[in-house]
């Protein structure tokens, strides 16, 4: 058995198609570190080929974000060396993802609260009261 690696570079087609990947990967990170955090993981290289960059953006706002941008987007990269004259956006929703996780918040009820609260009257001072007076500010 052959790695990957090596079946891929052996092949024309496939050496030629791996090598477009990684420089899509390495100029999708590069893209993604000059945008806001929100925004970063939204968008993504799609064509590196000629000389104007495309990416494509899961959602309208944020192709719209991101041609705000562009001027910007495009200096910073030719600070990295990355030379393109343009950059087209395009809006390419992507199925595939699962939608982001809410976080549940747990919170405590009234009367655990006012237990901690007859707790933290009778304990003495120390690193255990600050702790339980903490929570029951933030609690509140």
């Amino acid at each position: 058995m052959k790695p990957l690696k090596q079946i891929l570079s052996a092949d024309a087609a496939l050496a030629e198609w791996e090598a477009r990947r990684s420089r899509e990967h390495a100029l999708t990170i590069v893209v993604r570190r000059q945008l806001p955090r929100p925004l970063a993981p939204r968008v993504r290289v799609v064509d590196a080929r000629s000389s104007e960059l495309e990416l494509a953006a899961d959602a309208g706002a944020v192709a719209a974000m991101l041609r705000q941008r562009s001027a910007e987007l495009l200096h910073a990269l030719r600070r990295q060396g990355w030379e393109f004259t343009g950059i087209r956006v395009r809006v390419q929703v992507r199925g595939d993802l699962d939608p982001p996780a809410k976080a549940l918040v747990n919170h405590p009820d009234r009367s655990s609260l006012q237990a901690l609260t007859m707790l933290a009257r009778t304990l003495p001072r120390g690193p255990l009261k600050t702790a339980i007076e903490r929570f029951l500010r933030r609690a509140a």
